[in-house]
């Protein structure tokens, strides 16, 4: 009988360890399920952004398609761009918008009656400029920050390909633009990627060449392969995902990495509100505000356009079948990536234009 007591008692001990064990498997199993629940919808968002933005690679290469066997090639000048040319700024876009607010003491509350394209620069990004220019950065590139609106071939890539890429109709004052920032439109930036958020361009990057450095954000990365003079900033998409808190954090960490290299942003609204009351344009334009940076309002571009220029259930601009970067027709009035090229490009054209003023 005494032998019995400690078998009993191992037996007693070694189901209780099972216990524990299968105690602690459980919980960790929930804690997964947690986990999994609540990045559900990031999760699937990013799935259907980089899908659409596949559809959108494969609309633009058709597009060049159709366009090399239709179009005589034009005789371009081999080499660089263009020098710099300092000038003065040209008339108001005359792109359909609602009438321009002044561009002095904009209130950041009523971010939705900002001008579509900057009236002005401050002083200090003017300063901030020049500095730059003397420090080695260059006046005639610029640099793309952002999500799968961003990316390659959509946004601004039409620009480097002549007459098979664009139809300027009546915006041939946007030509030098165009000429000043060759190789920069159709240029991969290494700091826009689909699915990206403001935290993940702020704090690592997710290249496996050995180009950027060890623990060198991609933004970081970018700036310094490319020493743009001037950088768009577009995000807030895929960030109405997080807390705002930290998309805020972010964004203000990467205008101040922007600034510190004396590169002039430009931040620009989202057409999207898929937070549902548009705080996250609301922290674009404060912190534009803030900065004293350029602000390019495509929120508010978009807005007069059918579905806002989204697609459906979508948070990617509309398009034809033919061009994203055709201004003769009634494309400005219908189609998002129409707008959001044509706007953007009178955007760098501005800000360009008004940091070059003497």
């Amino acid at each position: 009988m005494k032998s019995a007591i400690p078998q009993q008692r191992k037996k007693s001990d070694g189901s209780l360890r099972l216990l524990l064990i299968a105690v602690g498997l459980f919980g960790a199993l929930l804690a997964v399920l947690a986990f999994s629940t609540a990045n559900a919808k990031k999760l699937n968002a990013r799935t259907a952004e980089t899908a659409s933005a596949a559809v959108q690679a494969t609309l633009v290469q058709s597009i060049l398609i159709q366009s090399a066997a239709s179009t005589p090639t034009a005789a371009t000048p081999a080499g660089i761009a263009e020098p710099t040319v300092l000038i003065t700024p040209a008339a108001e876009p005359s792109l359909p918008q609602p009438a321009a607010v002044s561009a002095a003491g904009l209130d950041p509350a009523d971010w939705k009656n900002w001008p579509v394209i900057p009236e002005s620069v401050s002083q200090k990004m003017v300063d901030i400029y020049r500095s730059g220019i003397e420090q080695g950065n260059d006046p005639t590139a610029f640099s793309k920050v952002g999500d799968s609106n961003s990316v390659l071939p959509s946004f601004l890539a039409c620009f480097d390909y002549g007459a098979q890429g664009y139809a300027i109709g009546n915006y041939s004052d946007l030509e030098a633009a165009i000429r000043q920032f060759q190789w920069s439109f159709s240029r991969e930036s290494r700091a826009t990627k689909i699915g990206i958020t403001a935290f993940d361009l702020d704090v690592y990057h997710w290249y496996e060449d050995d180009v950027c450095w060890p623990y060198e954000s991609a933004t970081s990365c970018e700036y310094r392969l490319w020493k743009p003079s001037i950088a768009f900033i577009a995000l807030g998409t895929n960030d109405a995902y997080m807390e705002i808190g930290i998309f805020e954090e972010h964004l203000r960490s990467l205008v101040q990495k922007t600034l510190d290299r004396a590169i002039v942003p430009i931040l620009v609204t989202k057409a999207d509100n898929l937070e549902g009351d548009d705080s996250y344009n609301a922290v674009i334009a404060r912190l534009a505000a803030e900065y004293e940076v350029p602000l390019w309002n495509l929120w508010r571009a978009m807005d007069p356009l059918p579905n806002h220029g989204l697609r459906e259930q979508d948070v990617h601009p509309t398009s034809n079948d033919t061009s994203l970067c055709d201004f003769t027709g009634d494309d400005i009035q219908k189609y998002g990536w129409t707008v959001r090229n044509l706007t953007g490009l009178q955007a760098l054209d501005r800000v360009w234009r008004l940091l070059n003023q003497s």
